[in-house]
């Protein structure tokens, strides 16, 4: 996809700090901090961000229905306390008995954990934080679906579809069942693993400040086995390495980290290459 005109009118991260002291801040409706995961509050802290330097509500009175979300969440998380208590309660023997699952297992569960663990909350609280009732897409788990959610955004705002969008990307690391597959595929980078959160807002109108124009996505993408193939949820970018492994949020990080180190002169581009049917490219020019 190339020349596809498209503005990034608010960017922002969160890498450090409690995103639930962040999020908690964020949110309208206080009786919904509850129901927020980790994975919710990181979403929420970089899109609150991204959405007050956008401005958007301040130009457009009617942005609800006119405004989409683009979601991907990295590799889903659980910790080990609540996964012990379903294997403790799952039990008959040395055996998994689904009626035990479904009789004691599931009933000694925290009935809040039925919210916390859905791939989809983060886009919940988002939307209903800032009113937004337009196109929503979200999946998971690595870079590729990434720029599967950020095509989809830029084929929406070109076909007037919506006229915003919000494209996240959030990956909720430091628990006991992200760290667990990381270290059965690379030890070492599991211990470099982080939580990251990335948020660009696009647009595809004039009337918002400009911090940068999409000029080119490329995305070649064919879906892969993530037990077979498992290098690809890990596979960074060759030409940008950091001491760090932010996971599925990497591809964005890369645009809002070096938009808020300074003002874009230059073209920026990252690739990201997978496999030989596995291949996505985002280039970012100055506005």
């Amino acid at each position: 996809m190339s020349n596809a005109k498209i503005n990034i009118v608010g960017f922002a991260s969160f890498t450090q700090g409690d995103p639930f002291a962040t999020a908690r801040q964020l949110l309208k409706d206080k009786k919904l901090f509850k129901f927020l995961s980790k994975q919710d509050a990181l979403g929420l802290s970089a899109a609150g961000q991204a959405w007050s330097q956008a401005q958007i509500e301040r130009i457009d009175a009617n942005y609800s229905e006119r405004t989409g979300i683009y979601l991907c969440v990295g590799i889903l998380p659980f910790e080990d306390g609540p996964l012990h208590t379903l294997y403790e309660n799952s039990k008959e023997g040395d055996h998994f008995s689904m009626k035990n699952f479904s009789n004691k297992a599931f009933p000694a569960m925290n009935p809040l954990l039925t919210f916390k663990c859905l791939p989809n909350m983060p886009l919940f609280h988002i939307s209903n934080n800032f009113q937004i009732t337009g196109r929503y897409f979200m999946t998971y788990p690595g870079i590729p679906e990434w720029f599967e959610v950020l095509k989809r955004a830029i084929d929406d705002l070109n076909e007037g579809v919506v006229e915003y969008a919000i494209v996240g990307a959030i990956a909720d690391q430091q628990n006991f069942l992200v760290s667990h597959h990381l270290q059965r595929i690379n030890h070492a980078l599991a211990a470099r693993a982080i939580d990251a959160s990335s948020v660009l807002i696009l647009s595809a109108g004039q009337k918002l400040t400009s911090f940068g124009k999409i000029e080119e996505v490329s995305v070649s993408y064919r879906p892969f086995d993530p037990l077979g193939q498992k290098e690809l949820l890990i596979q960074s970018a060759d030409d940008y390495q950091t001491d760090s492994f932010t996971g599925v949020a990497q591809a964005s990080l890369f645009f809002t980290e070096a938009l808020a180190r300074t003002e874009l002169k230059m073209p920026l581009r990252y690739c990201w290459r997978g496999d030989e049917w596995n291949y996505c490219a985002l280039t970012v020019g100055p506005p």
